[in-house]
């Protein structure tokens, strides 16, 4: 059985052309030596994105000329994985040094690259200190993941400000729980989008085996971590803050659409365009939710960047023209065609009787329109309720 994810659900089509034109493009020039400071990286959800990212950019390092005492990258993950690691070198007593064996398929070409593991709470005072952090687990998942590790993004420790940049579905809503979890940290949160298309495929014998199908791009306010990419074939491209709030709204109303009514209606992407429920056009439905999150986007970006000396009037305007209702709906009518085979992570999440990330998604815009704004947004809130007594119901 072949299962996709649309964790990296814009393509390479006009909608990906509009979010480029909103960034600049960092120099494949830039040598890789200006970016030795951003090392190490440590990532951690070793799901289909951060087993992409971690092993283009390991792939990338090792064969560039950087002498660097600490590895590139190192992936973070739970006890559970450790059965499925090879040791690094032959001493019995360094249970630490492990290695994860990630194949990557990309135009049927298969390389496979053994990047270091560190089994998180094992051997926890061995362990080095967290300088940057890139989150790819589940929107529900990243505190926990954060709560497993957050001793080590101690600035005492790393003696800089730790950072997380957050690759994960549903970024703005991990940002706010990330405050309302820890209130009182020291860690500079950033985010980051991506567009790059890449799933697992259960037939795969080998567990950490990824398939790239889609090359996209990487969007990121760190313009350090931007030139990672770029030089790691990962496409970086640096945006300003605004505009990388801008491109996150746009992929949450997407996702507020896709995400729940494909997986209610238990249909790919593709079949939600002119499907028929109680004798009405789900059209109807979508168009409702989109009207919602424009107008939750619309007054977050307002209230955020009105007053801030380095926006000014026309760029305000240009951000409420993105986020307006056509505008929005054009690009979420491009990015359900364009995916159209694809099976959204929320209906794979209910097949599997997972928690969704639905809270992330039409939650979140629900919270912020209500507690910020007094707005109401009740189709977005009845994907919420639907989806989670579609949960309930499959037991």
């Amino acid at each position: 059985m072949l299962t996709t994810s649309v964790d990296g659900l814009l393509p390479a089509i006009r909608s990906q052309h509009s979010l480029r034109s909103m960034a600049s493009k960092c120099k494949a020039s830039d040598a890789m030596s200006k970016n030795s400071s951003f090392l190490p990286l440590h990532v951690i959800g070793a799901g289909s994105i951060g087993l992409l990212y971690a092993s283009k950019i390991h792939g990338a390092y090792c064969k560039s000329n950087i002498d660097t005492s600490q590895h590139p990258v190192t992936l973070l993950m739970r006890p559970l994985h450790k059965p499925h690691l090879i040791r690094n070198g032959t001493d019995q007593d360094q249970e630490n040094l492990l290695n994860a064996p990630v194949t990557l398929v990309s135009d049927n070409e298969r390389t496979t690259c053994e990047i270091p593991v560190e089994i998180i709470g094992h051997n926890c005072s061995e362990q080095s200190a967290i300088k940057t952090l890139l989150l790819c687990t589940k929107a529900n998942d990243a505190c926990a993941a954060l709560s497993s590790i957050w001793d080590r993004l101690d600035p005492s420790v790393t003696c800089m400000q730790p950072r997380i940049i957050i690759l994960s579905n549903g970024a703005l809503a991990i940002k706010d729980a990330i405050a309302k979890n820890f209130p009182s940290a020291d860690v500079e949160i950033i985010y980051g989008s991506t567009t790059h298309g890449v799933f697992t495929n259960s037939n795969d014998s080998d567990r950490h085996c990824i398939h790239h199908a889609g090359n996209g791009s990487t969007f990121c306010t760190a313009g350090d971590f931007v030139r990672v990419c770029e030089e790691s074939g990962l496409n970086g491209y640096k945006m300003s803050p605004m505009s990388m709030k801008v491109m996150l709204w746009k992929k949450l109303a997407v996702n507020c659409v896709a995400n729940p009514l494909s997986a209610i209606h238990n249909v790919r992407n593709g079949e939600l365009a002119g499907l028929q429920y109680d004798g009405q056009d789900i059209s109807a439905t979508m168009t409702r939710i989109i009207e919602e999150v424009s107008a939750v986007a619309v007054r977050e970006i307002e209230s955020e960047y009105t007053q801030r000396p380095e926006e000014t009037r026309e760029s305000i305007e240009a951000a409420r023209v993105e986020l307006s209702v056509p505008s929005l709906q054009l690009f979420v009518d491009e990015v359900l065609t364009s995916t159209a085979n694809n099976i959204s992570s929320m209906l794979q999440d209910v097949r599997a009787k997972r928690v969704t990330e639905v809270q992330f998604l039409n939650g979140y815009v629900c919270r912020i329109a209500n507690e910020k704004y007094g707005i109401e947004c009740p189709y977005t809130a009845s994907m919420c309720s639907e989806v989670e007594a579609l949960l309930k119901d499959k037991g």
